[in-house]
This record gives C-alpha cells, structure tokens and sequence, in this order.
C-alpha cells in the first residue's frame, strides 16, 4: 500500500522555494499591534461617496507606511552585501510592494512583487487602482510578472534563482524590480486573524482580517472593528527603538486615517 503519491516536477518550487534564504531570518524581529479601525472604515466609506470607489485596507496600510517612511526616513533603507564591501543604502523615494499570489493549481507557490511607485504622492483612489491591476495581473498586462514566470518556466532553476536573487547585491536592480524598503502581505480576504510575516525585503508588514472585536475604550468595553497589523524589521537597518517609534507611526497614521489620508478638497 502507498502512503505517499510523489508529484511531477513544480519549477516554482524548484526556483521560488529557496528565495527566503535571503532575507537573514536570524536578523529579524517581529511586533504587532491590534488597531481600532473605526476611522479607516468611515474614510472608506467617505471616499466611496465621491469617488466612487472604496479604498481597500491594503491601500490604507500602504499609504500610512508611505507617510511613516517620509516622517521616519531611517527606515527607508536597504542593504547591500558584498564579500568586501558592505553598506547600508538610504533611499530617495517611497515605493511600495505588495506580494501578489498567483494562486493556480500546480503553481500554489508562485508570487511575484508587485511594485507601486511614488505611494507618498498618490492618494487613497490611485492606490487601489495600482492594487486592483497587480492583482489582475497577467503575462499580457504587466512585465514583472512576465519577466518571473519566463525565466522560471524556461532557464535551468539553478540560473533562474541566480538571477532572481542578483537585485540584493545591485541597488539599482532592487529598486527596479523589488521597489523599495518594504513588503506588503495579506492573507485577511481568506478570513484570517493574523500573519507574521519573513520576506526579503528590510521590513515587511502583514495584517489580518478586519471584523468587530470587544477593546477597551476609555476605560469601558466596546465592541469596535479591529485590524492586527504585524512589522517584521532588519535589526541590521536599525535597532528595536526606533522601529517601535516607526510602527507606532504607522499604527496612528492607520487609526487616524480621516485626518491623515482624507482625499484632497
């Protein structure tokens, strides 16, 4: 009697499956906060009324971690990491990116990073949009995901992990095709409470499912809805104090979204 059915050959595990080997698990460290979403929700809610479009949590996040990073410049910088030559890079600009699973069968491992570029400057509108095309993404649509699926269904997968791998070691190659300091991941649409997170990239953030839960609010219970949202950072691009001080950031931006996001006029 077989116990076990071995599978035919899967290039994306063969190439994606050892990526994370990047991303120095030994130098990460996580924090997570539970966020009272009552302002985020009526921002939505606002913004659906005279632009005809709801902006997505994703789209919140996003755009508090893009206003944190200018307030926190600090945190927006990458390492690069030869044999001789190691230095921590400041970068100019905000981009945020967004793991986007292509969720097929025979290819449950694929997911590609999905780039928005300037998100300080866009508003909660444009965001979405960004989002909603990255997440309709085909070959035909956008090149990042072409570009992946190409070399790991056609090079040998010792060449297209190589390749795959080399924007770490050149600046100009991971703002180009890995955006910037930080990754957003979610897995809240499929009804989960809460994610931690460990990609490579400096910083990552992850949030859970938005849904009515009880918090104490003034000193009475209340039942309001609540977001977990999870930082995992680089303690080699800063230290446990100013990261606490760049989530805290994130976190109020997030929980005062009418003030701080509201669309202009």
């Amino acid at each position: 009697m077989n116990h076990y059915t071995s599978l035919g050959r899967n290039r994306y595990f063969e190439v994606l499956g050892g990526l994370n080997v990047e991303n120095h698990g030994d130098n990460k460290v996580a924090m997570l906060s539970e966020l009272d979403m009552t302002s985020a929700q009526a921002l939505r809610n606002a913004v659906n009324k005279v632009a005809g479009i709801k902006p997505s949590y994703t789209a919140i996040v996003a755009k508090a971690i893009s206003i944190a990073l200018r307030e926190h410049p600090y945190a927006n910088r990458i390492t690069v990491e030869w044999p001789f030559w190691r230095r921590i890079l400041q970068l100019h600009d905000v981009h945020m990116t967004v793991a986007v699973e292509r969720d097929s069968p025979g290819i449950e491992q694929a997911v590609f990073a999905g780039t928005i570029r300037n998100t300080d400057k866009l508003d909660l509108v444009e965001i979405t949009k960004e989002l909603q095309g990255l997440a309709q993404a085909t070959e035909e649509t956008n090149a990042r995901w072409r570009l992946l699926k190409r070399m790991v269904e056609t090079l040998p997968a010792s060449l297209a992990r190589l390749l795959i791998s080399s924007p770490r070691f050149f600046p100009g190659q991971w703002i180009e095709h890995r955006g910037g300091a930080v990754m957003i991941s979610s897995p809240a649409k499929y009804g989960v409470d809460m994610m931690v997170a460990n990609w490579p990239w400096p910083i990552g953030y992850s949030f859970g499912l938005v849904k009515d839960r009880a918090i104490a609010v003034g000193g009475a219970v209340e039942v309001r809805p609540t977001m977990v949202l999870t930082q995992s950072f680089d303690r080699r691009i800063m230290g446990g104090a100013p990261a606490a001080r760049f989530f805290r950031a994130v976190c109020e931006h997030i929980e005062n979204a009418e003030r701080d996001m509201a669309l202009p006029g």
